[in-house]
């Protein structure tokens, strides 16, 4: 292959096969949540935050901007863009860098969304739960970036490359710490709708979950009962669980406020917890009930 062929490969096709796999692998799907296969588009679409709330009572904390989600439908239209600038011949630098970063924003909200998802028991690994698409993403959004121009310091290439991924981890912190802040500290002073044990709760919600979520979910509930597991976790949070017989089970998330206080539990220590009832779901494959609080607290 002679360098000028060279040189056409690099110009021409990689970024058609880049744009391509941009194209296609996003509207495949990228996750999968106990067997709910999530896709690219289902997120400016609006699917990723109904199923994640419907199934697994973890919605949009913030519904009131997600119209900005739709900004997500310009990285087909980027690489469909890319197609025909590369065909006359134009520069697509900017929008190859563009739909490059926010490829690679969205693949890490689904990631990072994922964790969150597994720290309520939906899964055990963020890794085997991502699907081929999401790494063919990966992969196209870096290589149209670099692909692009060749001639552009790489050290430039790669800021583009993290700046996508940074301003989407910095952005989940800065939500998580306003949300703790705005409800966190309500919780202990909140007087709880119901006082109940583990062991009546599980057997209210395994018994009819339509009517205990109808009953507890965003109630203030305080739950009494021996600790089945403690979970501490690298980052200072802790997760509490209380399991029954069946393997169904109620889960408190302790934030980095609780950690003082709540690392010294063991499995077996009879522990008092106050959080909002988030819901139930039930898992097929497990054929378990699980119990998710948010904003929980150590109930004094």
């Amino acid at each position: 292959m002679t360098t000028a062929n060279i040189n056409t490969f690099f110009s021409k096709w990689l970024p058609i096969i880049f744009g391509a796999g941009l194209v296609v692998s996003f509207f495949l799907p990228w996750v999968s949540w106990q067997g709910n296969l999530i896709s690219g588009y289902d997120f400016p679409g609006g699917h990723f935050f109904s199923l994640a709330e419907t199934k697994f009572k973890l919605g949009n904390p913030f519904p009131k901007i997600s119209f900005l989600f739709l900004v997500f439908w310009l990285i087909p239209a980027g690489a469909i863009t890319a197609f025909v600038f590369v065909t006359i011949k134009k520069k697509l630098n900017w929008i190859a860098f563009v739909t490059g970063a926010l490829a690679l924003s969205l693949l890490t909200v689904f990631f990072i969304f994922t964790e969150k998802l597994i720290m309520l028991g939906v899964g055990k690994n963020v890794f085997s739960m991502l699907q081929p698409a999401w790494w063919l993403h990966a992969l196209s959004a870096i290589g149209l970036i670099i692909i692009i121009p060749v001639s552009l310091p790489l050290l430039k290439k790669t800021a583009w490359i993290l700046a996508g991924p940074v301003f989407v981890f910095i952005s989940f912190l800065v939500m998580e710490k306003y949300i703790m802040n705005e409800t966190f500290s309500d919780t202990a002073g909140i007087k709880a709708d119901n006082t109940v044990t583990a062991t009546d709760l599980i057997h209210e919600f395994v018994a009819n979950d339509s009517v205990a979520n109808k009953k507890y979910i965003e109630k203030i509930i305080v739950v009494n009962g021996a600790a089945s597991d403690v979970e501490i976790k690298g980052d200072s949070t802790i997760n509490i669980k209380f399991v029954d017989s069946t393997g169904s089970y109620i889960i408190f998330s302790l934030e980095k406020d609780q950690f003082e206080n709540a690392k010294k539990f063991k499995p077996g220590d009879v522990v008092s917890l106050k959080g909002s009832c988030s819901g139930s779901f039930y898992s097929d494959i497990l054929s378990t009930t699980q119990i998710s609080f948010k904003r929980s607290t150590l109930n004094k």
